[in-house]
């Protein structure tokens, strides 16, 4: 068994069904990056809580709920630019 966190919901999964979570794995994916990629057009090189917030507001956009330490590292790469 494995445990996928769904919504914050967190499950046991069996290891057999795991590729049907994959689509909407790459579906969340995509959207991280799309999201990242904005906020890197238009605050690269600013102050971390700045990105950070800007992040965050991406992020709520594309319906991603991302943890924090995730969105904390990302504002430091942006502005570390």
């Amino acid at each position: 068994m494995t445990v996928e966190a769904i919504g914050g919901d967190v499950r046991m999964v069996d290891p057999a069904e795991c590729h049907k979570a994959i689509p909407g794995v790459q579906e969340n994916l995509r959207k991280f990056e799309r999201a990242f990629g904005k906020v890197r057009m238009t605050h690269r090189g600013r102050p971390v809580g700045e990105i950070r917030q800007a992040l965050l507001e991406e992020f709520e956009s594309e319906g991603l709920t991302v943890w924090s330490e995730v969105t904390d590292d990302a504002a430091w790469r942006i502005a570390e630019e």
